[in-house]
């Protein structure tokens, strides 16, 4: 019998489905506050009053700071040596005393997702797989009108020995069309037969590069497919251009009350037709947030065809809001499912087919892929759980035929990153190689840390080790893998702060990590990052000073204003200004 696994990342639905029932008639919608103008037509705008921390180390604090009408920044100081520069006739905004900070960058978030994922059906995790059959009747009926039946929710990998197949009850419940079924893990799907069919599996298919179709011990196919093998489901089910463009929005806005001023969307997935969403935005004039964004590489895919396909999509115009130069690039799993990858085997494998962990790519494959996207331009994402994913990312990115100094400019990161061995930790310094990690509530949770010593023995008790990559003098950020876990930056900055192990020094080097570094690590750090002349007006004002309040009081902060170039995105209600 197989442990119960428990889950340390939310559904795809839950964080948008939390926003939407949190908002009260005081605190209304971004939807309704939103707006895409700046505040007047003067050509110099002063932020005074304020209590800035600017992020730059030459001049951390400020009163306040003035910019053009093209959001450049041309003065920062007091109040009078700003309004002196601007001149008499600058508009104002008067922060009433309120904290100033950079503008949030998240350099690890699933944006248009989650904006789709808005009109999926929520199944509970951890039931039986009999209680799934009436809520899949009533998904079915609900979305009637639908091509696909769609939902997410349910713990994927107890369906996986059970007494009936999952794919039967699928089957019965929704016979008369293909059902996308998400895991609340974010590597798996459920799907029926005529799932099945729509992504072009039969019964004799083998396993792709990457992924798991997983079958029975009689070889049946149960309508679960693990890791990679999801991605052909998901790309069957996807939605058109009009419907991600849409969902986009809403997504937008979200970002926009959270002072989230850039981005790099970790998904990337050009098979569901997501970039086009962006492009959308970017031509229509409704894209609020700098976006630095990623492109999946598919491990089953031809591999001289996908580089054609990353070189054509290509795009690295620093003075645009839009851009696609960052690959993602898978390496493993994750620990729940026994497909994180190991140095040494897990203790008690999860999945006994995967002693040492799940690896998505042949090293000769990744190699491949690593030496030419860096030669095409592209920075690259590893997503990396395990301390042997870690390794191999760290291995590859020391293949990379270029001089060391030009291969640490690139800024390649590893994400996750839940562990990583004592001997590589030197590495990510040395290589100019970013950490970036996420804090979300589960995966810092002591006792899903305890959960995991039945399967990796005390490796587990050193999870997520931001403090030792940051004492090892790497580049380190903090992101929030929205929607898979919470977007505020408050409650990621809280959590660095408190967690029981590895936690940060302090406040300032929490924030040091969201703003200047992660936009350092975005390969814009020259003109955003920080609040100082020569910069993008790209910032936030805070209903409290963050610096100064209880670390465990931290979440409870308030976006008041959010402003990307000059340009106001956010306004709380009530604010002023």
């Amino acid at each position: 019998m197989r442990p119960q696994i428990r889950r340390h990342r939310l559904s795809l639905l839950v964080a948008v489905l939390a926003f939407a029932t949190s908002c009260s008639s005081e605190d209304p919608s971004p939807l309704e506050e939103s707006v895409r103008t700046t505040p007047t037509d003067a050509d110099v705008t002063v932020v005074h009053n304020a209590v800035i921390y600017t992020v730059d180390k030459a001049t951390s604090w400020a009163e306040a700071f003035a910019y053009d009408r093209d959001g450049n920044i041309i003065a920062v100081g007091t109040d009078d040596e700003v309004f002196a520069a601007a001149g008499q006739d600058a508009a104002t905004i008067d922060a009433d005393g309120r904290l100033v900070l950079p503008g949030f960058q998240d350099p690890h978030v699933h944006v248009p997702e989650a904006g789709i994922n808005h009109g999926l059906c929520l199944w509970p995790a951890g039931r039986p797989l009999a209680d799934y059959e009436s809520l899949a009747r009533d998904c079915a009926e609900e979305q009637h009108d639908t091509d696909w039946v769609r939902a997410a929710g349910p713990s994927l990998f107890g369906l996986r020995d059970t007494d009936e197949l999952p794919i039967d009850l699928l089957d019965r419940a929704i016979p008369d069309r293909p059902a996308l079924i998400l895991d609340d893990l974010g590597h798996a799907v459920w799907t029926n037969s005529l799932g099945l069919e729509a992504a072009g599996i039969t019964t004799d298919a083998i396993d792709p590069q990457g992924g798991i179709l997983h079958r029975d011990a009689d070889g049946r196919l149960t309508g679960l497919l693990l890791e990679d093998a999801q991605q052909l489901v998901r790309n069957a089910a996807a939605t058109d251009d009009e419907t991600n463009y849409e969902a986009l929005l809403v997504a937008l806005d979200e970002l926009a009350r959270n002072g989230v001023t850039t981005i790099s969307d970790a998904g990337g997935y050009w098979g569901q037709n997501h970039p086009a969403a962006w492009s959308l935005a970017e031509g229509r004039g409704t894209l609020t947030v700098r976006a630095v964004n990623s492109l999946y590489v598919y491990p089953d895919l031809d591999v001289d065809e996908q580089l054609a396909e990353f070189e054509a999509r290509f795009s690295d115009d620093p003075e645009a809001m839009l851009r696609f130069n960052t690959a993602k690039v898978y390496i493993d799993g994750i620990l729940d499912l026994g497909t994180a990858a190991l140095v040494t085997p897990y203790d008690v494998a999860v999945d006994e087919d995967y002693p040492s962990g799940f690896s998505y790519f042949q090293p000769d494959q990744l190699d491949t892929y690593t030496n030419e996207l860096h030669q095409l331009g592209y920075r690259i994402n590893f997503h990396v759980i395990g301390d042997g994913a870690a390794r191999t990312a760290l291995d590859a990115i020391e293949t990379i035929d270029d001089k060391p100094d030009a291969i640490a400019d690139r800024r390649h990161r590893l994400t996750h990153v839940f562990l990583v061995h004592a001997d590589d930790v030197d590495r990510f310094a040395e290589l100019g190689v970013v950490a970036d990690f996420q804090l979300n509530p589960d995966a810092v949770d002591t006792g899903y840390h305890r959960y995991l010593t039945e399967f990796i023995g005390d490796r587990a008790l050193d999870l997520i080790p931001t403090r030792t990559l940051v004492d090892a003098n790497a580049t380190v950020t903090l992101s929030s893998d929205w929607d898979a876990g919470p977007l505020s930056p408050f409650g990621t900055i809280e959590r660095s702060l408190t967690r029981d192990t590895n936690p940060l020094p302090d406040v300032e080097t929490a924030i040091a990590l969201m703003t200047i570094n992660a936009a350092y690590t975005l390969g814009h750090d020259n003109s955003t990052g920080s609040i100082e002349v020569g910069k993008q007006a790209d910032y936030v004002i805070v209903d409290r000073n963050i610096l100064e309040i209880d670390a465990d009081k931290i979440d409870a902060a308030k976006i008041e204003l959010t402003v990307v170039a000059g340009t106001e995105v956010y306004r709380r209600s009530g604010f002023t200004g």
